[in-house]
Formats: structure tokens, C-alpha cells, sequence
């Protein structure tokens, strides 16, 4: 025998509710009772006919009340509050603010170093152990206070470099649940997470997280292919800008070439490039290049030319700037003399509209410049402040010149990226401007042309 106080007390969900009703208990003979509702099923009572429908306004019940806590967290959490059950590593819920972090000093600084141990090249692997092997408590161990510690994992490692909680951002709606009558919850795609930015103070700061999620982005991408290649994810197209892609054909010794996608559709003149003579180069030149760069006497006066250089082209883009201001002065002041001329009389009302729509067309055009030169100083201002530390610098260029095999993680943090033209001239973005001043004043162009020649013509006589 079943005794209830109501029939919503049994289930909520009318087709579970009746499978019991109608199913279960009569083939168990089991006895229902639900006292407020009137219901018994060894009765033979007009009260149990109506018991399909009060199971389903059960139902709707839920239903209703599901929408309505649904919508008070939609708000919340458009609000930024933080719904989640326990703070990210790093953070404590606030006593004095419900659904607020506040930063816990306590491991704040393994955050940091998880951060900075990235960023510099080292793997999420190497992470962990490192901090294993310094008694670090993991995440779980330190939330629940285990007496049988949890070790540090690399996807543990992989999920906190993920996470925007560490720039002062709170993400919802990544796992919502499927419905109120089930727990199950689905994954949802990046572009329906609500990112509600700043609603806490932020442990890492935005241009370190970019980079690591940049090193990530290239990680994740590279797990996809069958063979690894340092400089995929580097390189793009001087033509059209796309992604240059390494492939190579299915044979016994298959060679690694790189192409360019738009190519294959015909919308690219870029061809086919033996990769492992490519990257042999490259990482000589790279070496070289780094070499010179060492020589700090020399790169000075380098750097203070390019300095003069931009000063000079800084002046001489706000002189322009000032006398446009004067002559789109000098312009509205006859826009309004006209205007004045046609009040009295003195030009019609067609003369008018011509003259103004000639001087509107020409200050649009002083306008449009302004923009352009003061678009060009923000961008060398933009320039100057990102220069960088010489000692951050430093250690990068000593790291790669020392080691024997060059890791990706390194390539990575010391090139932007890698275009290559049609005629097979490779250029270097680095990472750095002051090694881009470099570059450009040794006036340095990779050719790569004679040495793949040989490769190319071959490709093409196979296919």
C-alpha cells in the first residue's frame, strides 16, 4: 500500500504518474491512497476518473514554476551573478555579497605561476608535475580538505587556462539543463554563452590570457592532424591572407608540402613548398637572425633611428591635422555666409543647395583625411606602449638560441606569423617590435624559390 497526502506528492510528471497508476500498481496489487485528493484505487469512485487530469495539472504546475526560477536566473545571470555551487580555483564566495568572488589570497599566486609556467612554453604535462612534486594541494583536495590528497592533472591544468573566470569574467549557459523533467544537461556552442565582463576582480590579466588561449587555439588545432609540424598554425598567405595548410600525398615516402587552399579553387597563384626544406631554412635564418639581434651596441642605434624616424613622421602628420582643421574652419564659415546670402536674398534658394553640396562634398573629404592621420598616430601610439621588456625579451631569444630541438610553445611566443608570396619570398612578423625594426632595417626577404624549385617541379610531375 501506497499513502500519499496528495497525488503531486506521488510525481509531478503526468506520464510516469500514470504509468503507475494505471500499469503498475494494479499488476502488483498495490493500493493507492492519496488522502486530500479523495483518491483510492480499490474504490470504485467517480473521484478516480478524474485522476489523468489532476496528474496533468500536476505537471503544468511544474512547468509553470520551472519558467518562473528559469527567468530569475536568466536575470541573475545576465546580472553577473555567479550560480555556480563553488568557486573557480583562485576565488571564495564573498560573506558580504551572495553570488560574488572575491579573490582567496591563499593560492592566488599558483594561479599566476600556472599562467606564466604557459605562457613561457611549458606544457600542461610538465605543469602539474612541477606542481605535484612541490606538495601544491590540487583543486579538489584543497576545496574538500581530503585527507587522501588529489593529484594535479594536465586536464586540470587545461581547464583552468580555459577559463574566463581568471579576467574578472562570468560565463552561464554553457551546460543548461535539457528540461525541468530531466537532469540531463547539453553543451552548448561558444556563441550561446552569456559573458557578462568585469563583474569580479581578475586574477590574470588580459593580454597573458590571450596569449595562453592563442598557444591553446594552436594546441587544439594541431591534435586534429596525424603529423606534427612546428610552423603549422604560422603561416599564412601574402596573397589572400588565408591559413596555409601542410598536407602530402598517400605514397611510400610521402614529403610534406605546404599550399595554400585558395589555390586549389583558383583564386590564388600561390604553389606548392617542400615543408622540411622550408622549416630547415627558416630555423637557420631564424638563428642567424636572433644572433644579431644579441649585439645590443649595434641595435641601439638601429632602434633610435627608427625612433627619430617615427617622431619625424609623427610631426609631420599633425602639422597636416592642423591645417585641415583650418581649412574645414575656413569651409563651415562659408557654409554659414551662405546660408546668410540666401536669408537675404542675395543667391536663390537653387544657387544655394549647389554651392552647399559642393563645400559639404569637400569637408567630407578633410574629414575623411583627419580620420586617416589621426587613425595612423594612434596606431604608432599603440606602438609605443606595447614596447616591450628587454629582460622577457632577452630570455626568450637565450632560450631558443640554446636549445638543441625548438619546441612549438617557443615558436609561438616569438613570431606572430609567417607570410609567404607567390614568388615563394617568406617575411617574419615577430612577436616584437623591436625585432621587427630589426628585420625591416636589415632590409631581410627570405627566398625560398631556387631551393623548392626542384620539390615543386617534381609535385607537379607526379600529379
Amino acid at each position: 500500500m501506497v499513502i500519499t497526502k496528495d497525488l503531486s506528492r506521488l510525481g509531478r510528471d503526468y506520464i510516469k504518474t500514470g504509468y503507475y497508476l494505471e500499469n503498475y500498481f494494479p499488476e502488483h496489487g498495490v493500493r493507492y491512497v492519496a488522502i486530500t485528493d479523495g483518491i483510492d484505487t480499490f474504490l470504485d469512485s467517480s473521484t478516480n476518473d478524474i485522476t489523468p487530469f489532476k496528474a496533468i495539472m500536476n505537471d503544468m504546475y511544474a512547468k509553470d514554476i520551472s519558467k518562473k526560477i528559469r527567468s530569475v536566473v536568466k536575470e541573475k545571470q545576465k546580472k553577473g551573478e555567479y550560480m555556480c555551487t563553488f568557486a573557480p580555483y583562485g576565488y571564495k564566495k564573498d560573506p558580504n555579497k551572495k553570488n560574488h568572488l572575491i579573490i582567496d589570497e591563499n593560492v592566488r599566486d599558483i594561479v599566476i605561476e600556472i599562467f606564466d609556467l604557459y605562457s613561457k612554453g611549458k606544457g600542461t604535462k610538465y605543469i602539474a608535475e612541477y606542481l605535484n612534486k612541490k606538495n601544491v594541494p590540487s583543486p579538489m583536495t584543497y576545496l574538500k580538505n581530503l585527507s587522501e590528497p588529489k593529484k594535479w592533472n594536465d586536464v586540470t591544468i587545461l581547464n583552468m587556462m580555459k577559463s574566463e573566470a581568471y579576467i574578472g569574467n562570468t560565463v552561464s549557459n554553457k551546460k543548461p539543463k535539457l528540461s525541468y523533467k530531466s537532469k540531463k544537461r547539453i553543451l552548448t556552442k561558444k556563441e550561446q554563452y552569456l559573458i557578462i565582463p568585469n563583474t569580479h576582480e581578475p586574477i590574470i590579466d588580459k593580454e597573458t590570457y590571450e596569449k595562453v588561449r592563442f598557444y591553446l587555439s594552436n594546441r587544439d588545432m594541431n591534435k586534429k592532424t596525424k603529423h606534427e609540424f612546428l610552423f603549422r598554425g604560422l603561416l599564412e598567405c601574402h596573397t589572400c591572407h588565408c591559413k596555409l595548410s601542410i598536407g602530402s600525398k598517400t605514397n611510400e615516402k610521402p614529403i610534406p608540402y605546404i599550399t595554400c587552399s585558395q589555390s586549389r579553387k583558383g583564386k590564388c597563384p600561390s604553389q606548392h613548398m617542400n615543408y622540411k626544406k622550408f622549416e630547415t631554412q627558416l630555423l637557420q635564418y631564424l638563428q642567424d637572425f636572433l644572433k644579431i639581434y644579441v649585439q645590443k651596441d649595434w641595435l641601439a642605434e638601429v632602434y633610435d633611428k627608427f625612433k627619430t624616424d617615427t617622431d619625424t613622421i609623427m610631426d609631420k602628420y599633425k602639422k597636416e591635422i592642423s591645417s585641415i582643421n583650418s581649412k574645414i574652419n575656413t569651409v563651415s564659415e562659408q557654409i554659414d555666409n551662405i546660408y546668410f546670402d540666401k536669408l537675404n536674398k542675395v543667391i536663390s534658394e537653387a544657387d544655394y543647395f549647389r554651392y552647399t553640396n559642393k563645400i559639404l562634398a569637400e569637408k567630407s573629404i578633410l574629414e575623411k583625411r583627419t580620420q586617416e592621420l589621426s587613425d595612423n598616430i594612434n596606431k604608432i601610439l599603440e606602438a609605443e606602449k606595447k614596447r616591450e621588456d628587454d629582460n622577457e625579451l632577452d630570455n626568450i631569444i637565450n632560450d631558443f638560441l640554446s636549445m638543441k630541438n625548438i619546441s612549438k610553445s617557443m615558436l609561438f611566443r616569438l613570431i606572430d606569423k609567417i607570410e609567404i608570396d607567390e614568388n615563394k619570398n617568406v617575411y617574419v612578423f615577430f612577436a616584437f617590435s623591436k625585432l621587427n625594426i630589426l628585420n625591416e632595417s636589415i632590409n631581410e626577404v627570405i627566398s625560398l624559390k631556387e631551393i623548392c624549385k626542384r620539390d615543386i617541379d617534381t609535385y607537379h610531375r607526379k600529379n
